[in-house]
């Protein structure tokens, strides 16, 4: 149920941040730009239904490629970046197949050697410790961004029975003209580093304080009293999307905060951000 509602929440911030419109991002349809490709699979360790297993899900959003060789280098860095080196010059499909193979082929044999060991030692099933359930989710998105621009993300889930699940998001932005991946040194001018840090600085001491009024958020030091930028100062993260009316960026869990606290967001509109863009 965790990964689920997850899953709910990340939809609707990825909807409402990047500013989608319908559902073109979903597809497949004759018309659409997008493909996209669902896998899920719950494997059992061992042929017995009631062994443990490992809820796999994959939610897969790429280009169109059919004749375009820019979409294809998209999709290979996507692939490169979502799935790993291995995956990047296959076709998408292959590849998330490929992937999904791969990870449970591996779950099952690392995994499954410690359950035979406990198996073979326990007394009784309720004996066996219960983290050998576990939960594989990814769920990505293709929007388009600012003009001429591919937004593309990433969402991680992964519950290893550990004290609370793994999760993580990964954002890029690519020139839909050349399928350049944009990295913060095409985007953002070198002179305004420490312009856009205390721009970020100002949006999240704002926005904590819209979060929390009762703790009176309004300089740094109430952040850090809240568990913010303890450990860091402000910075630009690689994980920011040049979305259609501003730019998003994105600390995941522990980046800026503790666990806790979740991922967070700062959105930054054009007319704020727009004197420290290269264009």
């Amino acid at each position: 149920m965790k990964r689920y509602q997850w899953l709910v929440n990340r939809f609707l911030i990825v909807l409402g941040l990047l500013g989608a419109t319908g559902c073109d991002w979903i597809g497949p349809s004759n018309d659409s730009p997008y493909n996209h490709i669902f896998r899920e699979e719950a494997a059992h360790l061992t042929d017995d239904a009631s062994s443990p297993f490992c809820d796999f899900s994959i939610d897969y959003t790429y280009l169109e490629d059919e004749n375009d060789s820019i979409a294809t280098l998209i999709n290979q860095a996507i692939q490169r970046e979502w799935l790993g080196d291995d995956y990047a010059n296959l076709l998408p499909e292959v590849a998330v197949d490929s992937f999904m193979h791969v990870y449970i082929r591996d779950y099952r044999q690392e995994v499954g050697k410690l359950y035979g060991a406990d198996r073979a030692q326990a007394a009784s099933e309720e004996e066996i410790p219960n983290w050998y359930n576990q939960t594989y989710s990814l769920v990505t998105f293709v929007e388009e961004g600012r003009g001429g621009t591919v937004n593309a993300s990433a969402n991680y889930f992964v519950d290893m029975g550990g004290a609370h699940p793994n999760q993580w998001s990964r954002w890029m932005n690519f020139d839909f003209v050349s399928g350049k991946h944009l990295t913060q040194e095409e985007v953002f001018l070198p002179s305004a580093k420490a312009d856009i840090e205390k721009l970020l600085l100002d949006k999240l001491i704002r926005q904590q304080a819209e979060q929390h009024p009762e703790e009176n958020v309004a300089s740094l030091e109430d952040l850090q009293q809240l568990g913010f930028l303890q450990m860091t100062n402000m910075y630009i993260p690689d994980n920011f999307l040049l979305g259609k009316e501003a730019v998003l960026f994105l600390f995941n869990r522990y980046d800026i905060a503790p666990y806790s606290a979740g991922e967070i967001v700062i959105e930054v509109p054009y007319e704020e951000i727009g004197p420290y863009l290269k264009n």
